[in-house]
């Protein structure tokens, strides 16, 4: 019989309302964007360099610290001009 093997990645929640998804290396994440965080879209509330342009130390309300090292899907929200 067939069986469905499932993925190992757990499905993400929808983007949050008037966002686009855009992969962005450490130094382009700007104060506003939204990242996904166990399970969760977490709003950048502050940042810290981590030394180098190639990492972040990202700072949310009510949620730990992390460390961008690597490119990674964020969710800017849309400018209307």
């Amino acid at each position: 019989m067939y069986e469905r093997h499932r993925s190992a990645e757990p499905a993400l929640p929808p983007a949050p309302r008037g966002t686009r998804a855009v992969l962005r290396s450490p130094s382009g994440v700007k104060i506003g964007d939204y990242v996904c965080r166990d399970g969760l879209f977490l709003q950048v509330a502050d940042m810290r360099s981590a030394g180098t342009a190639t990492q972040r130390v990202l700072l949310f309300d009510g949620h730990a610290p992390w460390l961008m090292t690597a490119p990674t899907i964020t969710y800017r929200p849309i400018e209307l001009a």
